[in-house]
């Protein structure tokens, strides 16, 4: 009775943590924490699952287990909660009252409180819930190494599938009683199975099996070239020639809606049409298209399609002709493109990044695969991928493949960051819809401050020092680089500041203080060949704004917004970091030296070393 679907690794890129030795085995309760080492493996119970699958009914055995899991590299723990103290874990409520005697489970011969002193004296952890259960999900992973992180905003179970393998239990039961325990205990009957995909480096190395020249590059590296997947843009053909449709700004698959289709196996005219309405009702434009010369057949990858060129790769042909597959994508609502032009494509680019694509150059030609719209729409992603790649072979393109990666994931930045000392954890924007705002052309491109302002244009990007940040990342440090990086930004359609206080005049920003006076000497940065008031100055002779802060620093938070063209309001009554560092990509800054610089321009100022990180 359950809802269930699969998923891959991929679709989680943001959110998906490695396992650390520091992080606790703990329960798949989804609710608040007293406790903040989230990133060990999730078991129901914590390490009550291990003793309730192998029918270990004594505090001896639990000792045991209790030992046997931190020799494996976790820190062992069982938790309670704050309402009904060691009986709070729902999982061990079940078992102790012999809710899983009809599955053949022995009860614990110890009661809640005998078990947690029993699993604190063999060198384990309790930890404490509190708050209500509002899991929504039950998340059951099965990539090995790999684990969730709970949050009680936005609760879910997550269930660590392979970590039940990993200590040799009946994984069939052990699943088995997991959801038991979620439907004994009134939880969400549904969940979404996370399996393995298929990482870049592997996408590399196939490709190099096959002859191709293969790099993986980043988001940096692409800077001005990626853009953000727009609702007007068509879901269209890889294809780089040019285009009757300037709607460029979708996901690209080959042959468009074809591409899903084909990995599906639908062949008819009627799982074609229903394709088109799936693809309108996840916010995109479905077309197909074909070309000048040859009509709907001008699209290669259908061509190979019906003409039986992947019959050897185990596809079936379309049950229907080139015309009759565009007619019916236009009578369910799609879009014909047609394409002109020869073919004179240079490179295939493999995008991973999520909700972001390339526009196709006809004077500059190139093969755009967006290969994260093959997770969205369910499909089999090796799959997809190699067909594309196929595709590109018959039609005697260029063998020569970038992957194109985030420069770092929100779960890196987490664990980066905890590696300062810091604590980190991942948000949702779903759970800030109210604070988060589409940034305003009329907002300042502002500092990251928190305080007050004479300023009320808050719905900018916001970067260490405003522009300053540009500058610093860049290594530029003359007032004629400041000077055409205010430009720049102008340009890229936002307002340039810089600040200072009331009580410092132009050096009361703190982040330009550090870098004046040599503090990130030994991160490698130059220092300005400018003071504050010349640099002041030069931004107002190009255009931009000074903005002036008042009041002292409160911040209690850092957040780093991840959900490009959204930013957060400074609020002076309860201030806050506020680092879009989606701003960084936009200006084609090393991402990873700009968060590394902003978190030590917070810890240098004596801020909180307490991080939010907002992913879309």
């Amino acid at each position: 009775g359950w809802q269930a679907e699969i998923v891959t690794e991929f679709s989680l890129l943001n959110e998906m943590v490695d396992v650390d030795p520091q992080g606790i085995l703990k329960c798949v309760d989804g609710r608040g924490s007293d406790n903040t080492q989230f990133c060990g493996p999730k078991m129901p119970g914590g390490i009550y699952a291990i003793a309730h699958n192998r029918g270990v009914t004594t505090l001896e055995g639990l000792k045991q287990i209790t030992k046997e899991v931190a020799s494996k590299g976790h820190v062992p723990s069982v938790h309670g909660d704050h309402s009904s103290d060691m009986l709070g874990c729902g999982f061990f409520k079940l078992w102790v009252t012999g809710r899983f005697d009809d599955m053949g489970y022995p009860r614990p011969q110890f009661d809640a409180d005998q078990g947690a002193k029993a699993v604190e004296n063999a060198g384990g952890v309790i930890e404490m819930h509190h708050g209500s259960h509002a899991e929504k999900v039950v998340y059951i992973n099965l990539v090995e190494n790999k684990t969730l992180e709970p949050d009680e905003d936005d609760q879910r179970f997550i269930v660590d599938g392979w970590a039940a393998g990993k200590f040799g239990l009946d994984v069939p039961k052990f699943l088995i009683a997991a959801a038991a325990t979620v439907e004994m205990l009134g939880g969400p009957k549904k969940a979404k199975i996370v399996i393995p995909s298929i990482s870049p480096a592997q996408i590399a190395e196939a490709l190099q099996g096959r002859g191709w020249d293969a790099e993986i590059v980043t988001d940096a590296s692409m800077a001005g070239q990626l853009v953000d997947v727009r609702p007007e843009g068509i879901l269209k053909c890889v294809d780089g020639r040019g285009s009757d449709n300037t709607r460029m700004g979708g996901p690209k698959m080959p042959g468009g809606i074809y591409a899903i289709a084909h990995n599906r196996g639908v062949t008819s005219i009627e799982g074609l049409k229903q394709i088109t309405k799936e693809v309108a009702s996840k916010g995109h434009l479905p077309s197909v298209h074909g070309d000048h010369s040859s009509d709907m057949l001008g699209c290669g990858f259908f061509k190979l399609w019906v003409t039986g060129r992947f019959d050897d790769m185990g596809y079936p042909r379309p049950q229907f002709d080139a015309d009759q597959g565009a007619n019916a994508v236009k009578d369910a609502g799609g879009i014909i493109e047609m394409h002109h032009g020869s073919h004179t494509e240079k490179v295939v680019y493999i995008n991973l990044l999520a909700n972001k694509t390339l526009e196709p150059n006809e004077n500059d030609q190139r093969f755009i695969v967006d290969g994260w719209a093959a997770d969205k729409f369910g499909l089999d992603v090796p799959k997809f991928l190699i067909a594309a790649a196929a595709t590109v072979e018959m039609l005697g393109g260029p063998k020569n493949a970038k992957i194109v990666v985030p420069s770092i994931t929100p779960p890196q930045i987490v664990s980066a960051l905890r590696g300062r000392g810091w604590k980190a954890s991942i948000v949702k924007a779903s759970t800030m819809s109210s604070e988060l705002k589409r940034v305003d052309p009329q907002g300042i491109l502002k500092c990251v401050d928190g305080r007050g302002s004479d300023n009320t244009q808050f719905g900018g990007p916001k970067m260490p020092g405003g522009i300053y940040a540009i500058a610093h990342n860049r290594g530029v440090t003359t007032l004629e680089g400041l000077k055409d990086i205010t430009r720049e930004v102008a340009s890229k359609g936002h307002v340039p500041s810089v600040h200072g206080d009331h009580s410092s005049d132009m050096l009361g920003c703190g982040f330009f203080k550090l870098w004046l006076t040599g503090r990130f000497d030994d991160m490698g940065y130059p220092r300005p060949e400018f003071d504050a008031d010349q640099g002041a100055l030069a931004v107002r002779a190009a255009g931009g704004v000074i903005e002036m802060h008042h009041g002292s620093h409160e911040e209690k938070v850092v957040y780093i917004n991840l959900v490009s063209g959204m930013t957060l309001e400074p609020n002076e009554h309860d201030q806050r970091f506020i680092v879009d560092g989606w701003a960084a990509s936009k200006f084609g800054l090393d991402v990873v030296k700009f968060l590394v610089a902003a978190a030590a321009t917070v810890e240098m100022l004596g801020g909180p070393k307490k991080a939010k990180i907002v992913i879309p």
